[in-house]
């Protein structure tokens, strides 16, 4: 199974993509940890579009998080995905995450993410969120949509909405 989950930044994208790949024994790829290195510097489109390609060779099933809408592997990674999640929680939801994630890992670097890349919330950060619920919402829930008929495509608006689909599973 391949599974592709995207959303708002603190929707809890990379929780429920660990919890996926654990209780589907699949591997998980957190794309914040590929793209970012060292102290917030962030690898190039090729180097990125290089990484992917050989992710999707080597690996049949997966569960990969993150956006990166502006990247060749955006479209590829949905063309292969079986399922498509979309956590559309809303801009109070993401913000209420990352607040929550910030000070559970203040001044510390998460265990899937780069060096030096210590956690913070800054107001670059909280513009990018609001633009976020703005635009790029509408963009991937347009994108998703033209998947629907070919693929299982998911837009949860809440967490209640999304847990009680996993523990379905």
């Amino acid at each position: 199974m391949k599974i592709a989950i995207l959303g708002g930044s603190g929707a809890g994208k990379t929780t429920i993509c660990r919890h996926l790949g654990e209780k589907l024994h699949i591997p998980s790829l957190h794309l914040d940890s590929v793209y970012w290195i060292k102290d917030w510097e962030h690898i190039g489109k090729e180097e990125f579009h290089r990484y992917m390609t050989n992710f999707f060779v080597k690996n049949k099933s997966w569960a990969i998080d993150g956006n990166y809408m502006n990247n060749e592997h955006f479209k590829t990674r949905l063309d292969l995905a079986d399922v498509i999640i979309f956590l559309d929680f809303g801009t109070q939801k993401s913000l209420e995450g990352i607040y929550k994630r910030a000070n559970s890992y203040k001044h510390q670097v998460r265990s899937d993410m780069a060096e030096g890349c210590i956690e913070g919330v800054d107001q670059v950060f909280l513009q990018y969120v609001a633009n976020y619920y703005k635009y790029k919402s509408k963009f991937l829930t347009a994108t998703i949509n033209k998947y629907k008929n070919r693929k299982q495509v998911y837009i949860f608006k809440n967490r209640e909405e999304l847990y009680n689909w996993y523990n379905a599973l």
